[in-house]
Parts: C-alpha cells; structure tokens; sequence
C-alpha cells in the first residue's frame, strides 16, 4: 500500500512540476506570460547579428529554461523547408553584476504587408548560433506557431497572425456563402 501511495504521490508531483510556465510573443511586440505579465520589449543589435526586435525574458538568465543559441523555424511541412523565422536566445550583460535574458526575433522579409511590416522583418541572420530546428503549425498567412520546450518553460512564438483585410475578406466569403445556402 505505502508502495502504491508513493507511486501515486509522484506521479502527481511530476505533473504539477511539468506544467512549467508558457511564454507567448509575436513578431511586433506582442509577449506575455501565461499569468499575465507584459513581456517588455525593444529594437537592439545582439552580439552576433543585425538589428531586430528582442524581447527581455521573466527568467533567471542562468536558471533552467533559459539556452544561448538559435531555434530556427521552419515553414510548414506541405510548404518547402526553409527557415521562416529565428528565435536568437542571448544573455546580455548590461553590466559586470547585471545580467538579462532576452530572445532576438528574426524574420523572412518578403512579406508584402499593406499594414506595414513588423518589427522582426529583419530577415533572416547569415550564420545560425547552435540552432534547434521546429517547424511551424498551421497554415501559412493564417494563425500559425511554433512551441519550443526547455526544462519548465515553453516558448510559444506566434508566427503570423492574419490582418485585418484577410479577416474580413475570410468574413465576407462566409456571408456570401451562408446567404447563397439560402
């Protein structure tokens, strides 16, 4: 019975210590964590790479779920495999005692965006830093993503999000198609 107990009481433990923390950002500026906090963000140059859109992480710098390298993303499997996006983890050193953990965001430029484009629309950087490759899920131009797992805290980077026209166009293609039916 104790045997059966302890099982049990682990189990629960390992599933309350999975559960982690989910980091949500776009490429615009756009982050939170999974309990409401405003991820801060900005437009900097890290170390290696150009100019793009960076995000600050609500993590120890040196804590479980925080890597230094690249996750590259790809674009949809029914697409060609190329990469899309890179997720550029870093830890910048502000000064000799203070250190922050921020995630640089790349992305392909040959977006044609009538709304202007984002502020990842760097384009992709020549050289990739230790990189892990995740492809993206959903359709292209639509709500797509991408997860991305380490220790505790998943990443999860919302790749394109559909603008405005798009919705409207997908809405008014349903109204014609429900008033047809009738």
């Amino acid at each position: 019975m104790k045997k059966l107990i302890t099982i049990c009481l682990v189990c629960v433990l390992t599933t309350a210590v999975s559960q982690g923390i989910i980091i949500s950002f776009d490429e615009n500026g756009k982050g939170w964590t999974d309990d409401g906090r405003t991820l801060n963000y900005g437009v900097d140059t890290p170390p290696i790479g150009h100019e793009t859109l960076y995000y600050v992480l609500p993590v120890p710098p040196f804590g479980p779920g925080v890597i230094e390298g690249d996750v590259a993303v790809l674009e949809p499997v029914f697409t060609a495999q190329e990469i899309s996006d890179v997720l550029r983890f870093q830890n910048i050193y502000l000064s000799p005692e203070q250190v922050q953990a921020r995630v640089y965001v790349y992305s392909d430029n040959t977006d044609i965006d009538p709304w202007g484009k984002d502020l990842a629309d760097t384009g992709i950087p020549r050289e990739l830093l230790w990189p892990v490759y995740v492809n993206e899920i959903g359709p292209e131009g639509g709500l797509n993503y991408a997860d991305y797992t380490v220790g505790d805290i998943t990443y999860h980077f919302i790749s394109d999000v559909p603008e405005p026209a798009t919705i409207a166009l997908l809405g008014l293609g349903a109204l014609s198609l429900i008033r047809r039916k009738k």
